[in-house]
């Protein structure tokens, strides 16, 4: 297992990286929406040979339904990648991975709310940890002026859309390789930021140094980190890797901090503590109770696990 565990730790600190590279792509002339073509672009040809090595029927699983993946992937893919990506112009990288990462509570306020669901009471306390950890990042800088409203309504739909993205997910990835899922996903998102850069125009990168942060990107947070993903889930299963998947969090706070110079304070960093506890403490909750009908272990592998901007 530690193979699995140790590709897990690998790829979500990879995805914690982009961020910064996508900072340096927007001072460089290059929007989100651009970047997120170049980023998807560039990483489907290098998925497309993975795939292809490994002798995956692109055809056969578009067929068998996986083309619903690449609708999702389109549509609310899309929007929460942008609303992550747009949100980091204007706000702390740190505090816009803080807000998206309080998706869990989204998620079972959702069950309560919409689906009548009922949820246990540990749950209940997490959610409050999570959303009382977001209000203590968001909360001063508020009162203080130095969260940007923009970012901030660019950040705050995130995590309910990938609250809905991963609901619908849940159920579609069971039924293929997690390779595939992911590829399809990409397309989708591919798809609809081609689509926008033909509408409101492509940035291409003027410079070699561009070209390369794009190439880095698409190798690392993109189809490396998928590789590995498809890699660890399945032996780890969704819940540990969710909780392995806090390194990314953990990484973005640590380059806003220590490469960006972003502010650290006692309350952002108390917050983060308690989005990280209601996080973990939700996944190992959700290991530990019983389940009366389980699912095939390939079934419940096949969950996604979370991922911001992806």
């Amino acid at each position: 297992m530690w193979k699995a565990a140790l590709a897990a730790v690998c790829g979500s600190a990879l995805v914690g990286t982009m961020p910064m590279f996508a900072l340096r792509l927007y001072a460089g002339g290059i929007g989100a929406t651009s970047m997120l073509f170049w980023r998807y672009g560039i990483a489907l040809i290098l998925m497309g040979g993975v795939a292809s090595a490994m002798g995956l029927d692109l055809r056969r699983e578009w067929r068998a339904g996986a083309w619903r993946i690449a609708l999702i992937g389109a549509s609310l893919g899309a929007a929460q990648t942008l609303c992550f990506w747009e949100s980091i112009k204007t706000l702390e990288t740190s505090v816009a991975v803080l807000l998206f990462y309080t998706y869990p509570a989204v998620t079972l306020l959702i069950d309560r709310l919409v689906f009548k669901r009922p949820v246990p009471p540990i749950a209940l306390a997490c959610v409050a940890a999570i959303l009382l950890g977001a209000g203590l990042i968001t909360a001063p800088g508020l009162r203080s002026g130095t969260i940007d409203l923009r970012g901030l309504a660019w950040a705050v739909p995130s995590p309910l859309i990938y609250s809905l993205y991963l609901a619908l997910n849940a159920r579609l990835l069971r039924r293929h390789p997690p390779l595939i899922g992911a590829g399809f996903l990409y397309i989708g998102m591919g798809a609809t930021f081609a689509v926008a850069a033909g509408i409101i125009g492509l940035d291409v990168p003027a410079t070699p140094a561009s070209w390369l942060l794009l190439l880095a990107i698409a190798i690392g947070p993109s189809a490396m980190t998928t590789t590995l993903f498809s890699y660890a889930v399945p032996r780890l299963g969704a819940s540990s890797y969710a909780i392995v998947a806090n390194v990314e969090l953990v990484t973005v706070v640590a380059i806003g901090m220590l490469v960006l110079g972003e502010s650290v304070t006692a309350g952002r960093l108390a917050g983060a503590a308690l989005v990280v506890a209601g996080i973990v403490t939700h996944a190992l909750s959700r290991q530990r109770a019983p389940h009366p009908n389980p699912l095939p272990a390939r079934w419940e592998r096949g969950q996604p696990a979370p991922v911001a901007g992806g």
